[in-house]
């Protein structure tokens, strides 16, 4: 398993062929829910995308020059000869608790506030946040709460479980989606 749920690319590469797609569309055809593929359209908005919101609650959405060339860039096989299930199985639809503690990892012995995280995650706050939560109470990580922020660091727990996953770093080269695009 990966922490992908699709690259950059991917995601590109999806839309281009939808073309201009409302938000559940476009979650049909990827290992997301509407809200995951929501937060991921807003986080490429004004970059890789643009939309315009309809008297109807959908929003409708394209890419840009600079999400075509993502595609473009991108090994991927033409779209009209791949089943996309297929092409998807196996991908993480949930965030998987790892991916919490691989980020928080990066920053080895400093302590990582939660907006980094928010940043750094394709997920909604909530999502992480009750994680975090869980995580703590289950002592794999730290909270540092003196600050505006909560601040996180792994507990030697934490550690431990992350260096016994077998899925701590993706699964290939590719960006992942959540990581900060190279715009």
């Amino acid at each position: 398993m990966s922490y992908s749920l699709v690259t950059e690319a991917e995601f590109c590469w999806v839309l281009d062929w939808l073309g201009p797609a409302g938000t559940r569309e476009i979650a049909e055809h990827l290992p997301t829910s509407y809200k995951g593929a929501y937060m991921r359209l807003r986080r490429f908005d004004g970059t890789y995308v643009e939309h315009e919101e309809p008297p109807q609650r959908d929003f409708r959405w394209w890419l840009t020059d600079a999400g075509r060339a993502v595609v473009d860039e991108a090994d991927l096989p033409p779209i009209e000869k791949v089943d996309l299930e297929e092409y998807f199985a196996g991908r993480q639809t949930s965030l998987n608790p790892n991916t919490i503690l691989h980020e928080i990892a990066i920053y080895e012995a400093e302590w990582t506030p939660t907006s980094m995280l928010y940043d750094a995650l394709p997920y909604a706050k909530s999502t992480i946040r009750v994680r975090l939560i869980r995580m703590h109470d289950d002592e794999l990580v730290e909270r540092d709460d003196s600050q505006k922020t909560n601040h996180w660091r792994l507990t030697a727990a934490g550690r431990e479980q992350l260096a016994e996953a077998d899925d701590t770093t993706p699964h290939d080269d590719t960006k992942r989606i959540f990581e900060q695009s190279t715009l």
